[in-house]
């Protein structure tokens, strides 16, 4: 029987766990009486390649997104393989509908040299969508990329924003939807009515879970409580709309229940920005556990965290959210100087992050640092007091509490952000990694790049694990490249071959 719609995960994208948009879809459509399948040929193509050299050169292919570099011929042929293999598959199945992931800009280049190739072999319809539309994320006025595909004639159609309720009417065959393929896409308010993610074709695949046994990613809430200077978050989503407790304690139980996972991740931008939703999902867990005899923490869950003060947040909050499972927090610190964190708009002090810290410890929990840094106000001094309080804060680093830190690469100013509306109001040209303010000029890219680096020795030799530290710095040092010859001015090169 042709099944209605393939979805596919393309490279490249995290390997940690499943991805979660494609089989929230899959749900979607089988809720509505479509058939639909689900292929990831992200995981395929890095679990099926044995040589780390190709795996290595494909890797800064596709996140670096370089359409200039060369590849050799042995990954090239490598790669020209795995096309013919992936268009076989989907040949073989022969939907009606073929849908492709594009989470983010790392999977164009695949996508792109994909639908070349599948062009005049694939009978059926094309679709895509994704953040990865826009070269510059979701939240940027030109969806380049998505045009691009659709003036080329290598997709039917595109679909921007939230597409659960667009790719339903679709199928059924209406065209004209907010999102397809225009950018006025709207807003799903009532998420609980969602159906669950189908992950029965992938769920057997070999991720590679960070906690050694199958993981599945769940989405809580979409938007956000808080206006950081640095994040475009608002501008994609304008309204911050969030689950019941009892409906996402609900999706917990059902995919434990029928696939016997215990390990949970919030895909959200914060796990606790509704703190009566946020309650009643801890103690709903507990309540679960407690009917079934099972013990405390039976599963292990975390996500995104924002640093809440003692009256939002107090401590028989984080007490029921250690019963319920929760662990390995990801908090946006951002920086450790009080007056950098104040530019951005984080929302907290010095007091209430050391009370955060205290109550993970106190209920045997832990978490990891998101940094910034070379934020365009720090200065010198609010550098170096980061590092201190890195180092007040080694007692953490060597006990577990704080399990990692994810330093990024560099401060960027990116369309769609409270900064780079700011600055640019002032008439100064600022994108991405490449720039220096008139109020703070000792702040190049250079000297972004020597704290960058400092930052992560000082924290290595206190203890501290750094999370993707080393691939991150390879990154910089390919934007400053770019920077330095003044190729970031250039747009992708977006050309089909004739």
């Amino acid at each position: 029987m042709t099944t209605d719609i393939l979805f596919i995960n393309v490279p490249q994208i995290s390997l940690v766990y499943p991805p979660a948009a494609t089989s929230l879809l899959k749900g979607i459509c089988e809720d509505h009486g479509f058939t639909a399948r689900v292929l990831d040929f992200n995981l395929d193509l890095y679990t099926t390649c044995t040589d780390d050299s190709i795996k290595t050169e494909l890797d800064q292919h596709f996140s670096l997104n370089d359409h200039d570099a060369e590849l050799t011929k042995t990954t090239r042929d490598y790669l020209e393989q795995y096309y013919v293999k992936v268009i076989s598959e989907i040949l073989k199945l022969n939907p009606k509908w073929l849908g492709i992931s594009v989470f983010t800009f790392q999977c164009q280049i695949f996508t792109k040299e994909l639908l070349i190739r599948l062009k005049d072999q694939y009978k059926g319809k094309v679709i895509v969508g994704g953040a990865g539309l826009s070269t510059n994320g979701i939240s940027a006025k030109q969806n380049d990329f998505g045009s691009f595909l659709l003036d080329n004639k290598l997709v039917d159609h595109y679909i921007r924003g939230e597409g659960e309720r667009v790719i339903i009417d679709l199928l059924k065959g209406s065209t004209d939807l907010p999102g397809l393929d225009n950018d006025n896409f709207e807003q799903i308010n009532e998420l609980d009515k969602l159906p669950y993610p189908n992950y029965d074709d992938v769920i057997g695949l070999g991720y590679k879970y960070t906690t050694g046994t199958p993981q599945i990613p769940v989405t809580g809430s979409r938007g956000c409580v808080r206006k950081c200077s640095f994040c475009d978050i608002h501008t994609a989503w304008r309204k911050y709309r969030y689950r019941s407790g009892k409906n996402m304690a609900e999706e917990f139980i059902y995919h434990y229940e029928k696939y016997g996972v215990t390990n949970f991740w919030f895909t959200d931008s914060l796990i606790n920005g509704a703190m009566a939703s946020f309650r009643e999902f801890c103690q709903e867990l507990v309540n679960y556990y407690q009917i079934n005899g099972l013990p405390d923490r039976t599963f292990n869950w975390g996500g995104q965290f924002i640093v809440r003060d003692r009256k939002s947040m107090p401590p028989r909050d984080f007490e029921m959210a250690s019963r319920a499972g929760m662990n390995g927090v990801a908090m946006g610190v951002e920086s450790l100087s009080e007056s950098v964190r104040d530019h951005m708009k984080k929302g907290f002090n010095d007091d209430v992050l050391d009370y955060t810290l205290s109550e993970i410890h106190r209920n045997n929990m832990n978490c990891y640092f998101l940094m910034i840094v070379g934020y365009p106000s720090e200065t010198l001094a609010d550098f170096e007091q980061g590092l201190d309080k890195f180092r007040e804060y080694k007692k953490y680093a060597l006990d577990g509490t704080i399990y990692g830190v994810n330093l990024g690469t560099t401060a960027s100013i990116d369309e769609g952000t409270p900064l780079y509306d700011d600055i640019h109001r002032e008439g100064i040209d600022a994108q991405g990694y490449d720039w220096i303010l008139p109020n703070n000029p000792d702040l190049d890219i250079m000297e972004r790049i020597r704290r960058r680096i400092v930052m992560q020795e000082v924290l290595m030799d206190l203890g501290y694990k750094i999370w993707n530290g080393d691939s991150q710095l390879l990154k910089l040092k390919e934007a400053y490249g770019k920077i330095k010859n003044r190729k970031y001015k250039t747009k992708i090169k977006l050309q089909v071959p004739e």
